[in-house]
């Protein structure tokens, strides 16, 4: 048996309301979809625990999930304190929530004043073809850099597609960054 180095990290999900940000940590922590969710009012909290078996850790995500909706913000900035990793996340049938991805990283650069991991994500692919997908190659090339993120992925909480790479490629990052951080 392989004797794993643990790790805990918390991360912040963000986004516009209705991209999905709920839907894809059911799927992601209990593997189903869950339909008929409804507005994470204020924050909502997710635990879950993975394995790098070539990194040879253990890693156990508290997973902070934040209202998108404007009357939110006054109370989010306080969850951000302490991340170690960001997933912002938009509707890939919404491009609005797209451009807005630039106004959470203001919201949280108040708070948050070093980079940190971070990865794109683009949710609802079950919604569109692959070949029209409302923001170019181009547009999101830009906004990874804009946002510093280390990667995007497109993904869809119903299906599940996706869901798992976006925590893994995460994990790696803040470990890659943060090598130092204490075991739990």
């Amino acid at each position: 048996m392989t004797d794993y180095a643990q790790m805990m990290y918390k991360i912040c999900i963000v986004g516009d309301g209705a991209v999905g940000k709920t839907t894809i940590l059911y799927r992601y922590v209990d593997g189903k979809f869950e339909k008929d969710t409804m507005m994470t009012v204020g924050t909502n909290f997710f635990m879950k625990e993975i394995l790098l078996d070539d990194l040879g850790i253990k890693v156990k995500f508290q997973i902070w999930d934040l209202g998108g909706q404007e009357h939110f913000a006054a109370v989010r900035p306080n969850f951000y304190a302490g991340a170690m990793g960001l997933i912002y996340t938009y509707d890939l049938t919404r491009h609005d929530s797209f451009v807005n991805l630039k106004n959470w990283k203001k919201e949280i650069e108040n708070v948050i004043t070093k980079p940190i991991p971070s990865v794109i994500i683009g949710n609802k692919l079950d919604l569109v073809k692959h070949t029209s997908r409302i923001v170019s190659s181009r547009a999101l090339k830009r906004m990874l850099n804009e946002l510093n993120a280390d990667g995007s992925f497109f993904t869809s909480a119903k299906t599940g597609e996706g869901i798992d790479e976006v925590f893994r490629k995460l994990a790696r990052e803040i470990y890659i960054s943060k090598k130092t951080v204490s075991s739990y």
